[in-house]
């Protein structure tokens, strides 16, 4: 691929796809299918060993390439290197030329130790029409970790369609890459082996996992420990918070410094005031759009909860703003104010209005000042 057109496939790619992964292989008269790999040092296409033939051929003989979509145009990927090539195991690595697809091939993770009955999703190019991909879910129904393989079956569907033969629609599957979803996250677990003869039937496949390359990956998460897995979500919980919050200051800096200042008080660890500050972000930003909607079809409403706001100015600003020697003074104060104002909300406003305005509007009264604490040095 020339880089240019990468950089115009990665404006248009949802990462959290399997199919953004997926390849065409084409080796000695086979054709097969494979997912792309981030290694230590360089870029793979990981497949299965009997897509390349019975034995191991030059990188020159093999056809590597990818569609930005299903119906689109193939482009093609340099092999570079025939790394493994695992007959009893049934895997191949192949290292290939792929320098300015970093952003894309970072985007899913590496998973090991995966639980049975975890739902999965492959994606890969059938027999009967090799020139589009087609994604599939199923889920695993055993997993034998020792030996690196696992087995699957497909979910709300079947491969025996149309008075075909399972073994036939699924062949050219062989090699697709298996992800497990963990919030929203795609994490590669391994790949199809025997989508070929009779070893369709029941819509049962048997695959490799990711066990057998580790030596050229950088790290994967390991799925069946939950520890692991919750210092993962931790982290990305962190990254995302980062990111909401830098984009909200761009756009609204007045609005953030302030409810950022406050929430500093409020909570004086860093993080915690971190994801306070995103939470009360994604909030405002959602139920603003429901006030928008009462103002635009409910307009008496709209006037009843703007006087009810009105009236409380003058006593938030008097009563309630001040300087505090702990945080958790600030915090009482807020609460305070919030039930207050939620009882009063809730004697005039209707049950429908199931948001909760109150929180809706403290958060606004820290964002221009209304609301304002201050630490004592």
């Amino acid at each position: 691929m020339e880089c240019s057109a990468k950089n115009l496939v990665l404006g248009q790619m949802t990462y959290n796809q399997a199919e953004k992964y997926c390849v065409r292989i084409k080796s000695n008269g086979h054709t097969g299918s494979g997912v792309l790999l981030p290694g230590k040092e360089t870029f793979y296409v990981l497949t299965s060993a009997h897509c390349l033939g019975t034995s191991i051929p030059d990188a020159n003989q093999i056809i590597i390439e990818k569609q930005d979509d299903y119906n689109s145009d193939f482009k093609k990927i340099t092999s570079v290197n025939v790394t493994e090539f695992n007959i009893e195991h049934d895997f191949a690595l192949i290292e290939i030329n792929f320098d300015c697809e970093e952003k894309l091939l970072y985007q899913y993770k590496l998973g090991r130790g995966v639980l049975g009955e975890n739902e999965i999703r492959f994606c890969g190019y059938q027999g009967i029409n090799l020139n589009q991909y087609r994604p599939f879910t199923g889920k695993i129904l055993s997993v034998s970790d020792d030996i690196g393989c696992f087995k699957i079956t497909l979910l709300g569907e079947t491969f025996d369609q149309g008075g075909e033969d399972g073994h036939y629609l699924a062949k050219g599957l062989s090699g697709s890459g298996v992800f497990v979803y963990r919030h929203s996250s795609p994490f590669l677990i391994g790949i199809l082996n025997s989508v070929i003869t009779d070893k369709a039937w029941n819509d049962d496949i048997d695959c490799c996992s990711i066990k057998h390359i580790e030596q050229y990956i950088s790290e994967y998460v390991d799925l069946s420990d939950f520890e692991n897995l919750k210092q993962w979500n931790e982290n990305l919980e962190r990254e995302r918070t980062d990111r909401e919050i830098e984009a909200f200051k761009n756009e609204n800096s007045d609005f953030f410094e302030k409810l950022y200042r406050k929430n500093n008080v409020l909570y004086p660890e860093k993080t915690k005031a971190n994801s306070v500050t995103a939470k009360q972000i994604r909030k405002f930003l959602a139920m603003n759009d429901n006030i928008r909607t009462i103002e635009n079809d409910y307009p008496i409403l709209y006037s009843k909860f703007k006087n009810i706001v009105k009236r409380f100015v003058d006593q938030v600003e008097d009563d309630y703003s001040r300087n505090v020697n702990e945080s958790n003074e600030a915090i009482n104060l807020k609460m305070e104010l919030q039930n207050q104002l939620k009882s009063e909300f809730e004697a005039l406003l209707p049950s429908f209005t199931n948001f909760d305005l109150s929180e809706y509007q403290v958060i606004e009264w820290l964002g221009i000042c209304t609301l304002n604490f201050s630490k004592n040095d």
